[in-house]
C-alpha cells in the first residue's frame, strides 16, 4: 500500500510539472502558430495573416521573444528576437543587443516571403504626372513637396514599370488652394492609381506619401505594396498595404482599420 501511495505522488507529481509546461511552451506555441503570417511595419503597426484575412493586432506586448527576419531599408539585418517597450528592440541567440537603424521590417512566416530592395529618384518627366493631375481637376503648374519615382519590374513580367509620388502636403513657401498626396503605377503606357487623397487646403492637413517595401507575401511573383504616408507632427503614419490584382490596385489592410 505505501509503495502504491508512492507511485500515486509521483504520477501526480510528473502531471502537475507536464500542466505547467504546457502552459508556460503549449500555449506560447500555440500563439506562434495562430497566424500565418506577421508583419512588423516600423514601430506602430503590426498585421497578421491567416486564412485568407489580414487583421490589425494592437497588443504587440504578446509577440516578445519571438524571432523574425529583420529588414532595414529594405535590406536584410539578420534573424533575430524581437520584444516591444515603445518601441522594438532587437537581440540575437546570445542575447546580444542589435542596433535597429532605418525603417524596420520584420517578418515571422511559414512561407518564404520575398522583400525587394529598391532605390527612389526625382521624377525627370513629367508627362504621366500631368495626365494625372488634369485628371483630378488639379492644376498642372503645382508646387511639390514630393516628387519621386521608382523603376523596377513589380510584376516580374522582364519589363519595368514604374511608381511616381507626387504631393504638395505641408507647403512652407506656397499656398495651395488644395492640398494632394497621389500615388500612381504606370505600366505598359497604362496609369493605375494606388493611393489618392484631395482636400481643401486647411493648414498642414494631408500626408506625405512613401513607398516602405514591396514585398511577395504569397510567392506568387508579384509584389505587394506597403504604402506609407506621414501626417503632420505628432499624428502619426498612415500605413497601407495593397495588391495590383484584375489590372487594379486593391488595399488589404491599413492601420487606420
Amino acid at each position: 500500500m505505501k509503495e502504491n501511495k508512492v507511485y500515486i505522488i509521483l504520477i501526480a507529481m510528473l502531471l502537475v510539472f507536464f500542466v505547467i509546461m504546457f502552459l508556460i511552451f503549449g500555449l506560447n506555441a500555440s500563439k506562434d502558430d495562430e497566424y500565418d503570417t506577421i508583419l512588423i511595419v516600423s514601430d506602430d503597426t503590426v498585421w497578421a495573416y491567416e486564412s485568407d484575412k489580414w487583421s490589425n493586432l494592437t497588443s504587440f506586448k504578446e509577440l516578445d521573444g519571438e524571432k523574425y527576419n529583420v529588414y532595414l531599408n529594405n535590406e536584410k539585418k539578420g534573424n533575430y528576437y524581437l520584444s516591444y517597450n515603445d518601441k522594438w528592440y532587437a537581440s540575437d541567440d546570445k542575447n546580444k543587443s542589435i542596433k535597429l537603424e532605418g525603417d524596420l521590417l520584420a517578418i515571422k512566416s511559414s512561407k518564404n516571403i520575398s522583400v525587394y530592395n529598391f532605390s527612389t529618384k526625382n521624377i525627370d518627366d513629367y508627362s504621366y504626372v500631368y495626365s494625372v493631375l488634369k485628371d483630378n481637376n488639379l492644376p498642372t503648374d503645382s508646387q511639390y513637396t514630393v516628387n519621386k519615382k521608382i523603376v523596377f519590374d513589380y510584376d516580374d513580367d522582364g519589363y519595368d514599370e514604374e511608381f511616381f509620388l507626387i504631393s504638395n502636403a505641408f507647403p512652407l513657401d506656397f499656398s495651395p488652394s488644395s492640398i494632394f498626396s497621389i500615388v500612381f503605377m504606370v505600366k505598359n503606357g497604362e496609369i493605375y492609381t494606388i493611393y489618392s487623397g484631395i482636400e481643401n487646403n486647411k493648414g498642414y492637413n494631408g500626408c506625405m506619401p512613401y513607398i516602405s517595401s514591396f514585398i511577395d507575401v504569397n510567392n506568387d511573383s508579384k509584389y505587394e505594396v506597403i504604402l506609407s504616408c506621414a501626417k503632420y507632427s505628432v499624428s502619426g503614419v498612415n500605413r497601407m498595404l495593397y495588391e495590383y490584382k484584375n489590372n487594379e490596385f486593391k488595399m488589404l489592410i491599413s492601420n487606420n482599420k
